[in-house]
């Protein structure tokens, strides 16, 4: 069972940003050293995207995303580099599913009480249905 959460443009947009900063990331690492320099100054020009992004998000998509950390300044947040890059990867969006915990002998009662009204229902339709097909056409 999951709970799923609203979630708007902002959000979205904030996702697609970590993911290319993830890709950015793990291209960085089987480069030369002249290409490592462009690749670390676009990170950086990411992350501070990326942070700008983050504090325009509500509290409730702040708590759908993962890979994201506090700042140094209160309300100021920033890509949590180890996480984002750390593998197996982990879901940018935060995924948390819990089992439903349910009485069995109360759910069995359930089930045989919905049968009985589904049974009760097929008679009722049979039984205008039959009534419909014995009509006669006065057309």
């Amino acid at each position: 069972m999951y709970e799923q959460m609203e979630t708007g443009p902002l959000y979205d947009k904030v996702v697609r940003s970590m993911s290319t900063y993830r890709s950015v990331a793990a291209r960085m690492q089987n480069t030369k050293a002249s290409t490592q320099g462009k690749l670390d100054r676009r990170l950086e020009s990411l992350s501070e995207q990326i942070a700008e992004q983050l504090s325009e998000l509500s509290g409730n998509e702040l708590q759908a995303l993962t890979c994201w950390k506090d700042g140094i300044m209160a309300g100021a947040y920033e890509v949590d580099h180890d996480g984002i890059t750390s593998k197996p990867y982990v879901s940018i969006r935060k995924i948390e599913r819990w089992d439903e915990e349910y009485d069995v002998a109360e759910m069995k009662a359930s089930m045989q009480a919905d049968d009985e009204r589904d049974s009760e229902l097929k008679e009722t339709d049979a039984a205008k249905l039959r009534a419909f097909l014995s009509m006669t056409d006065d057309f």
